[in-house]
């Protein structure tokens, strides 16, 4: 016998939500190949809950195995701006953004 359960598959504007980015930047970070692909169905994409909360706990546990385990624990602000674990990602997107005006100005 087989169990089936209902999902909600995540849009863009979930995705971004719950990263605290816009639409653009999950736009910029699927074509960067830092988002995992989404399905296309009809003009809209989505992704499937497992793929996308799979690749979500990936990123934050590489992300914290990183970072020395003897620092103390302190109490977390509530979030204001993209999670800290994104600022390499910040960097290499502006670095990008540079190289592309960069070339978009040599044209000119």
């Amino acid at each position: 016998m087989t169990t089936s359960f209902a999902f909600t598959p995540l849009t863009k504007q979930a995705v971004a939500d719950s990263l605290g980015i816009s639409i653009r930047s999950v736009e910029n970070w699927i074509n960067d190949g830092i988002l995992p692909a989404p399905a296309k169905l009809g003009n809209r994409i989505y992704w499937h809950p497992d793929v996308y909360f799979g690749w979500l706990s990936q990123r934050l546990k590489a992300d914290s195995s990183a970072e020395p385990q003897s620092a103390p624990a302190q109490v977390p602000e509530p979030i204001r701006r993209a999670p800290a674990s994104a600022d390499k990602t910040v960097v290499s997107l502006r670095a990008s953004t540079e190289r592309k005006l960069a070339r978009l100005q040599g044209l000119n």
